[in-house]
Formats: C-alpha cells, sequence, structure tokens
C-alpha cells in the first residue's frame, strides 16, 4: 500500500541526513567507499569458484552390481532423502507438463536461461538410487519390484448392450450446443449418424433420449440441397432432397432455403429410417469438438423404431461416416477399435477408440493383421478376402470365391450374428451335427425359446442337474477363419475364435448364431467379435483381430 512505502522513504531521508551530518563533522575522508569495492571483489572470487566448481567434469564409470558397498547404497536410499527427491522430480514434471507453452515462450525470448525439461527417463538422484536399490537386491537374492504397468488407455465412449440383451452395442454421443446427448449403434456396416428429430412426432419410436432439438442448439443448421456436401455426403446412396417450407416454423436455418438436403436407409430386416440432414457440433471425451453432419429422423420403421436405442452411428468408409467426418477436420487419424464385451444383459459393454493414439498399446496377443478388400461395388463396406473356414479340424465344403458373392465378406458391427453364403452355411451345419453326435450323452437339441425365430437351432443339457451350461458350451468345437494377410495374395491368416463367439443364450437354451444369408455375402457379425479387440487401421487399409477380455478396458 502507498502508507507503508511513504513511511520508509521518510526513514530514508532522516537517515540520509544524519549521514551527511556525520560527514560535515569527521571531514571529507570516508572508509564507507573502499569497503564496498572490497566487499564486491570478493563476492566475486566467489562466483567464480562456484562456477569453475559447476563446470568442471567428473569422470564417472560402470559400478557392477557386485562392488556396490551397502553403508553407501543406504546412506543414498536414505527415506527421507528419497522422499525429498522424489517430490522434487514430481513436481518438476508436473511443471513442465503444465507450463510447457509458458516455458518456451519465456526461452524464445531467453535463450541464455533455457534449460531443458526433465522428461521421463532422465537419470536423477531418484532414478540412480532406485538403480542402487535393486543391485542391493540382487545380491541379496531378492525378487526385482514388478514394473509399474502402462497408463490404460481412455476409451472415446463405453459400450453398452449384449448379443442376448439387446442385440447390438452402442455408444454415447453428444450433439450441438449445449450438448444434447443420445445412445446409438455402433455400426460399421453403415455409413450415416442419424437420430429422431423433435418434430418426428408419432413416425418415430420411444427411445432412451428425447429426440434432437434442432432449435435449442445454438451450432445447428440443416444442408441445403444445392450444395456440395448434400452431392456427397451419401455417397453411392446419393442424398435426396424436400422442400424448405415443409419444415417451415419447425426449423431455423442460417440462409434461404428452397430445399434441404434429405436421407433414406433401409435394412435388410425390413426397418428404416428417413429424414433431413443437419450439421451441428460433435462432443467427445478427449477430442477436440468438430462439426459433423447427421440425420434428423422424420420417420422409422421396423425395428429402428422398436428398439430402445436413438439411433445409429455409421462407421462405414464414406464421407457421412463419423470416422471420416472426425479424420477430415483433424480431430483424428484415420482409425479406430472396437471391443465388445460378454453378458446376458444390457450391461455387456466394452469400448470405442477414435484415433490410433487412443487404442490400447499392450495386448494379450498380438494383431493378425487381414488386409481390406476395395469392393466398387460397395466401397463403403470394411471387405476381408475370407478364404475358408474351419469348424473343429473340419473345412466347410465351399470353394473360397463362394465368400466373394454379393458384398464379400464384411466386418460389420451393426451385424448381430454370423451370415454364410447358402451353400457355406449348409456345409457348415453338416460339420457341427457330426461333431455334436459325438456329444449326446451331455446335451441335446431343444425347441427355440423365442417363438418370433422358431427354427433357431438351440441345445440344452440333457441332465441340466448334472451338466452347467459353461459344460454345453464347451461340447461345440471352436471356429477358425482364413483371411488373406496384409503381404499379398499367397499371405494369408488363420484368427481362431472360440465356441462362444458364434453361440448365443437365449432362456435356458443355447443357440447357434450362424445363419443363411443366400447369396448376398458374407457377414461377420458381432457375435463372432465378441471379446476381441478389432483395430480398423483405415491409412494402411487393414483389419487386426488380438483376443481381449473387453470388460477390462
Amino acid at each position: 500500500s502507498n502508507k507503508p512505502r511513504r513511511a520508509k522513504d521518510a526513514a530514508a531521508e532522516t537517515e540520509m541526513r544524519e549521514v551527511e551530518g556525520r560527514r560535515g563533522i569527521r571531514g571529507s575522508r570516508s572508509w564507507g567507499t573502499p569497503l564496498v569495492v572490497y566487499v564486491v571483489a570478493l563476492a566475486f572470487f566467489f562466483m567464480y569458484v562456484v562456477y569453475v566448481a559447476g563446470a568442471t567434469r567428473v569422470e564417472l564409470r560402470k559400478i557392477e552390481a557386485n562392488e556396490v558397498h551397502e553403508d553407501t547404497t543406504f546412506a543414498l536410499l536414505g527415506a527421507t532423502h528419497r522422499n525429498a527427491e522424489r517430490k522434487r522430480v514430481l513436481k518438476q514434471q508436473q511443471r513442465n507438463t503444465h507450463h510447457h507453452h509458458q516455458q518456451q515462450q519465456h526461452d524464445d525470448a531467453n535463450p541464455a536461461l533455457s534449460f531443458p525439461p526433465l522428461e521421463r527417463g532422465d537419470v536423477t538422484l531418484y532414478t540412480i538410487a532406485d538403480i542402487a536399490e535393486r543391485a542391493v537386491s540382487s545380491r541379496r537374492g531378492e525378487p526385482e519390484p514388478e514394473p509399474t504397468p502402462p497408463p490404460r488407455s481412455t476409451p472415446s465412449s463405453r459400450l453398452h448392450g449384449s448379443i442376448s440383451g439387446t442385440g447390438y452395442y452402442a455408444m454415447d454421443l453428444a450433439l450441438g450446443t449445449p450438448p444434447q446427448t443420445f445412445r446409438l449403434i455402433v455400426d460399421t456396416g453403415s455409413t450415416i449418424a442419424y437420430v429422431p428429430c423433435a418434430f418426428c412426432g408419432e413416425e418415430c419410436g420411444l427411445h432412451i433420449g428425447r429426440p434432437f432439438q434442432p432449435s435449442a442448439s445454438s451450432t445447428s443448421d440443416f444442408i441445403g440441397c444445392v450444395s456440395a456436401t448434400c452431392a456427397t455426403f451419401c455417397g453411392t446412396r446419393r442424398c435426396g432432397c424436400r422442400p424448405a417450407l415443409e419444415f417451415l416454423g419447425k426449423a431455423q436455418f442460417s440462409g434461404p432455403r428452397l430445399a434441404v438436403c434429405s436421407y433414406e436407409r433401409r435394412y435388410q430386416e425390413h426397418s428404416s429410417s428417413e429424414g433431413i440432414l443437419v450439421r451441428d457440433v460433435c462432443s467427445i471425451p478427449g477430442l477436440p469438438q468438430a462439426k459433423v453432419g447427421f440425420g434428423c429422423e422424420l420417420r422409422e420403421t421396423g425395428m429402428i423404431k422398436s428398439q430402445n436405442a436413438d439411433g445409429v452411428v455409421g462407421f462405414g468408409s464414406n464421407p457421412s461416416g463419423l470416422v471420416n467426418q472426425l479424420s477430415s477436420q483433424g480431430a483424428i487419424d484415420a482409425s479406430f477399435a472396437v471391443c465388445m464385451g460378454e453378458g446376458d444383459s444390457e450391461g455387456g459393454g466394452g469400448a470405442l477408440f477414435l484415433g490410433q493414439s487412443s487404442i490400447p498399446a499392450t495386448l494379450r496377443e498380438p494383431y493378425a493383421w487381414a488386409k481390406i478388400q476395395q469392393s466398387p461395388g460397395n466401397p463403403e463396406f470394411y471387405a476381408v478376402g475370407l478364404r475358408g473356414i474351419e469348424l473343429g479340424g473340419g473345412r466347410v465344403n465351399v470353394p473360397w470365391r463362394e465368400y466373394e458373392r454379393g458384398y464379400g465378406s464384411v466386418v460389420d458391427t451393426g451385424t448381430t450374428f454370423l451370415y454364410l453364403p447358402d451353400a457355406a452355411h449348409r456345409s457348415f451345419l453338416q460339420l457341427l451335427g457330426a461333431h455334436l453326435d459325438k456329444r449326446r450323452d451331455k446335451i441335446r437339441r431343444t425347441r427355440s425359446p423365442n417363438p418370433i425365430y422358431p427354427e433357431d437351432l438351440c441345445f440344452e443339457a440333457r441332465d441340466p442337474a448334472r451338466v452347467s451350461r459353461e459344460e454345453v458350451v464347451a461340447a461345440f468345437p471352436p471356429l477358425s477363419v482364413e483371411m488373406a494377410g496384409t503381404g499379398g495374395w499367397s499371405d494369408k491368416i488363420k484368427v481362431e475364435f472360440p465356441a462362444e463367439n458364434y453361440l448365443f443364450a437365449a432362456g435356458g437354451a443355447t443357440c447357434v448364431g450362424v445363419y443363411s444369408n443366400g447369396n448376398e455375402g458374407t457377414l461377420l457379425g458381432a457375435v463372432l467379435l465378441k471379446n476381441f479387440l478389432v483395430n480398423f487401421d483405415l491409412k494402411n487399409q487393414r483389419i487386426g483381430f488380438a483376443k481381449q477380455d473387453c470388460g477390462e478396458l
């Protein structure tokens, strides 16, 4: 404050007058000036000594474990000293993390004061002490401490759902400003995201969340019909147009609109979704915000209308796919991974990772990489070159070209089960029947618990009191899929899936989740991919399969 500063100035003036008075009595000679010179000279001398001592190089040599003296080592490892050094290192690392940009600007302005930041792996007294401690432990025959596990990757979204419970896996996605959150089925077999629109009315079903309200978002806008986005957004299936007057009073437009861009999607199970296209902010934990296009539904039919999930988010290879939209804006690189957990209820779970840096680096098993096959007729699908299927040591008796029919062999998280070409499916059932005939003492065929699908192939324990469901599953053989690798035509990979990866629980029965798809193609659905980390490395045009407990992620 000003008051203490004025008091200090007054005291200084009083002292100065006293000094001047004393000088007048003693005369002009003063010992003050030489004394100051001596003190300054002595200070410079000590600074020089310290500088020379700090710059002196000390030759170091490697000390073997048998040369370490225990008394010296334990003095170095004193708890007080180690704790103090640990705090210093952690504090310095935290400072470097939080103030990197400020320090960089300071260093640029003051090059002489620039110091290299403390990086992971730098040798400090703390790390030296750790090395010495391990050396002493090895001399005593003590086991070395377990290494610290690497930090766990943080999923971009947890997955909700299961094969037996919901038949799908869904992520939570926030759209708009402020965010409106929706639970959407993760579908690598489709290319567009959509949610119910607020003015859909009874044409849309009742879902987990509320419909999307475009007028409640300050960043929302409808995509115009006469625009480059509308011309390319829907890919090979082409977008449509709807008159803007149809939405007068229901939607807000950033500019004049004669027509808005529209879409329509129909699925094999006879469900459908149609609506208009909106662009708005997408918020995903750990990623920068990006504006993405998605469908605002005006009509739903079939399972799309009756399901609990709010809608679908497409990850297919198309401008409208979520990964392509995020990567084109620099939010992620062109890659993602899906890990779908096991479970008999809504909580089967799993995780979704967007961008290669978020995908777990440490796995129980290495990836088996299959090359993504280009299909001119269906460029949005992630197809692999399926070369054969084995069941319990027997091979499905069809040529590999049978799997190339229709749209080929597609890795599709949005399809619940495994679908094979008709000829391959018949051969599969023959192999399975021959295998199970040898286990009639434990299991038997039973009626499907689901009256909607009475022809499902289901089994149960012959004596439930003595044979558990786990033993029923163990009676089925594993299934192996052979695919073209990334090293050319002669390169093949084989991924073995346990029997539970083509089975599902229904009531008290265990049913086979493998069906005929006519001649439409092969679909490697979610049931087959359970507890595998499936890495879609789009930059290198490959898909990796690695066995993983998805519940751990």
